[in-house]
């Protein structure tokens, strides 16, 4: 269906693509893996003909026996959406926030087929149904504000598959969604592949999401194809070493020099908790519903009770909505609860006066899922990295700042470089430096390596172990990837609807789960471990 021959693409004097070949047959999954900058998205929009204005290409690619870089754009209007869909990683950004979703889905059948406003419409709510969103739920007068990240993630499938395609590309479609979310759209664009015969190309970084659902499996790096094959042979050969390498780094495991600490090991029995909360409760004011009655409260958090030991890392894990952000916001007291103790160091921080808990915050700092948002664009690093240095009133020698970036693996040229200047795993360690500079106690990570690659990922979790055992910090680590959880944390927390389910030793929740949900997450969650001991067997 797609053959893709001796591809070449240059910005300016910048080569992104050198000699690329790739075939994907009708009813097959061809997964394309790298890490960022490699050439994956580039390759997608080379297909697409949706290229910067100074690239130059050269090469076919071959679809349905028409070379696509001699399309005009005319011709190439014609197959998008229609012949050749996409589904763009971010879908915030990817739908119109101003158009309701029944607008967006209708709008290229309309386009495509002239149907009328009726027919398109039925044919919008027959897809949407397909994607796992009913009418009766989701009104076709939604916008996308309105809907979580998976809810979004479908509609723009819906969009991409609305006139069954014979190509899809569906670039990093699961990034930083739940691992059941995950799961239900990885099963959807398979079903999708089985039911229409479609040929799907399927671009993650994530190799434990491609061995689960792809066919065949190439790998890029620096714009180069390095390895290319059925799934199969891939992960049982690792014929190159980069393949070796991605595969290392997917199942890396930190090394602990320490033993771990537990809520019921001997090195927690012999110190006291360094933060202790007892039954919180935090609520959102929920919608009017009749003008003389109250309108009834959202329970984010619901009775939530745990402690967190020094050198201890205790993971939280659970769907979107759980109330994980929320609690961490509670913890650092930036959101205000209904009722309950937070106690750190001894002190109730709910009852502590403003001093208190600024003198608290410089122990308990956090490190944000998005550093570039969390980071001011227009600041440098020196001052970035001192900010939180405002809670005890003092300045970072230039000396100081520079032991700070050095900790974290960057150098002391940084410090006067921009945050754009910066790749995303350096980016991450440069929160982490932020983090450190007042010396704290307690880190709180929210989804801290959710998007870095895979190798990013293991460097990053190694330097998070380094500092644990260096400076006997705590976590308190927020993540939807369970193969984060199983080889970096001490204990796990399953939360649901704002309550905690289950608690207890990472071994033992993972081995002898106890309630349904938390094996429904395990069960969604792809292990590239099993498959590599599958493909060997």
């Amino acid at each position: 269906m797609l053959s893709i021959r001796d591809l070449s693409l240059t910005i300016g004097d910048t080569t992104i693509l050198n000699h690329i070949e790739l075939d994907i047959s009708p009813g097959r999954v061809m997964g394309l893996v790298g890490e960022s900058g490699s050439g994956k998205s580039i390759t997608a929009l080379a297909i697409m003909q949706l290229l910067p204005n100074a690239s130059t290409t050269s090469g076919t690619i071959d679809f349905d026996g028409r070379n696509l870089l001699q399309a005009t754009e005319k011709q190439m209007c014609a197959l998008r959406g229609d012949d050749i869909g996409m589904v763009f990683q971010e879908p915030m950004t990817a739908l119109n926030p101003v158009k309701t979703i029944g607008e967006q889905i209708a709008e290229g059948i309309r386009f495509h087929t002239g149907a009328s406003g009726a027919n398109a419409r039925d044919r919008t709510i027959k897809i949407l149904e397909q994607v796992g969103l009913p009418v009766a739920k989701f009104p076709l007068s939604r916008y996308p504000h309105e809907l979580s990240g998976g809810q979004r993630q479908r509609v723009v499938i819906a969009i991409a598959c609305a006139m069954k395609p014979k190509l899809l590309i569906a670039d990093e479609p699961t990034t930083a969604l739940d691992v059941t979310i995950q799961a239900q759209i990885l099963d959807l664009l398979r079903n999708l592949v089985d039911e229409n015969k479609m040929g799907l190309l399927l671009i993650s970084h994530d190799l434990g999401v491609i061995a689960n659902t792809a066919d065949d499996i190439t790998i890029i790096r620096t714009g180069n194809i390095i390895e290319a094959g059925s799934t199969h042979d891939i992960l049982r050969n690792q014929s190159h070493p980069y393949t070796s390498q991605l595969i290392e780094a997917s199942t890396h495991s930190p090394r602990r020099n320490l033993k771990p600490v537990t809520a019921k090991s001997s090195i927690a029995a012999k110190t006291s908790p360094l933060l202790q909360v007892n039954n919180l409760i935090c609520e959102y004011p929920g919608r009017r519903k009749s003008l003389f009655r109250k309108p009834t409260a959202f329970r984010a958090v619901d009775d939530v009770s745990f402690e967190i030991f020094p050198g201890q890392t205790l993971a939280l894990v659970g769907e979107s909505g759980c109330g994980k952000s929320t609690l961490a916001r509670t913890l650092l007291r930036v959101q205000e609860p209904a009722s309950g103790e937070i106690n750190f160091e001894g002190n109730n921080l709910l009852t502590a006066s403003r001093s208190q808990i600024f003198a608290a915050r410089r122990h308990m700092q956090i490190v944000f899922q998005d550093p570039y948002g969390s980071f001011n664009p227009r600041h440098k690093v020196a001052r970035i990295v001192s900010e939180p240095m405002h809670l005890a009133a003092e300045k970072l020698t230039r000396l100081e700042l520079v032991d700070a970036l050095e900790q974290v693996g960057l150098q002391s040229d940084d410090l006067e470089k921009y945050p754009h200047e910066f790749s995303g795993g350096q980016r991450q360690r440069l929160a982490i430096a932020r983090a450190l500079v007042t010396k704290p106690r307690l880190i709180i990570a929210d989804e801290p390596v959710s998007a870095l690659d895979v190798s990013i990922r293991a460097q990053v979790l190694d330097l998070l172990n380094e500092l644990r055992e260096k400076f006997g910090l705590a976590y308190l680590f927020i993540t939807h990837d369970l193969g984060v959880v199983r080889a970096f944390c001490d204990d796990v927390m399953v939360m649901k609807e704002g309550k905690i389910i289950e608690r207890g030793a990472v071994s033992q929740i993972f081995d002898h789960p106890k309630t349904a949900y938390t094996r429904q997450l395990l069960a969604a969650s792809p292990n590239l471990q099993t498959i590599l001991k599958q493909t060997k067997t």
